[in-house]
């Protein structure tokens, strides 16, 4: 049977730092929920479309929708009536799967080549086309999908690694409640009230604090940002640096006996490994 693979992706909607008149008191998960479920589409140019539909809620802030686009293409056929070749014109509507809880900002984006040749390009297009709906233009929301990678090795290197000589994290604008209050908080605040929209911040010493470090390193990856380090690995090596950075956390599933609630789920479970080292 064929396989389906979701990639697990941080969406952001970013509140800007100035509020509408009219904000109220929606906050990023009502303006993700929303979002969803305006089940918006985005003409980018003639004849192309890109769309969310099939909107299925398994609660309030959590459900499963799909994602794709239409557009118009010619198809050569013989005509037997006419006896000859003829251009018929048809509309094609592939689409994939996604799940969502808005309440911590996840998003599982199934891979489909057919709409774009990884998921990364397929989360920008949704952000975008999310980006259209009223309440978002209205309130000036900027919205991010992100890639979440593992830290797992990462995290083993700064563990494993004689001494660690050098420490970087970036950040963007606020929106995960569960940034750690050493750096990723109190950073996307910062960025936000100055109207940035990324930033860095890089520490020295003769060797860092691992337990400070792997809790930034956990709360980069899960806000879907990137770090690096330069480490010894060993007494009398050379010091290299390191990377955290690449391809979303992935998981497989049967395409055609997948169960979304049981994917989103799933997905739950690996978020909080990335983020807590927790697995249920």
């Amino acid at each position: 049977m064929a396989g389906i693979e979701y990639s697990l992706f941080r969406a952001k909607f970013i509140i800007p730092q100035q509020k509408s008149l009219f904000h109220g008191d929606l906050k990023s998960i009502d303006y993700m929920t929303l979002a969803i479920e305006s089940k918006p589409t985005f003409q980018p140019k003639e004849g192309l479309k890109w769309h969310v539909g099939n909107l299925k809620k398994f609660e309030s802030f959590r459900g499963y929708f799909a994602f794709g686009r239409s557009s118009a293409s010619s198809i050569a056929k013989y005509d037997e009536y006419s006896g000859n070749f003829i251009e018929e014109e048809q509309e094609e509507s592939p689409f994939t799967h996604c799940v969502y809880d808005s309440r911590i900002g996840i998003l599982g984006i199934a891979r489909k080549t057919e709409l774009a040749p990884t998921t990364t390009s397929i989360a920008n297009r949704l952000g975008i086309t999310l980006s259209t709906v009223e309440i978002i233009t209205e309130h000036k929301i900027r919205i991010e999908i992100l890639p979440i990678p593992d830290p797992e090795g990462f995290i083993n290197t700064l563990q494993n690694s004689y001494r660690v000589y050098k420490f970087k994290a970036n950040f963007k604008g606020p929106n995960p409640f569960d940034a750690d209050t050493h750096f990723q908080k109190p950073s996307s605040v910062y960025i936000s009230a100055a109207g940035g929209i990324e930033g860095s911040t890089t520490i020295k010493g003769d060797d860092l604090n691992r337990d400070v470090i792997i809790e930034v390193t956990r709360s980069t990856a899960s806000t879907g940002n990137e770090a690096s380090a330069r480490v010894q690995k060993n007494i009398g090596q050379k010091a290299i640096n390191i990377n955290l950075k690449g391809d979303p956390v992935k998981r497989r599933y049967d395409e055609i006996d997948h169960v979304p609630e049981i994917v989103l789920n799933d997905l739950i479970n690996q978020y909080n490994r990335v983020r807590h080292a927790e697995v249920n």
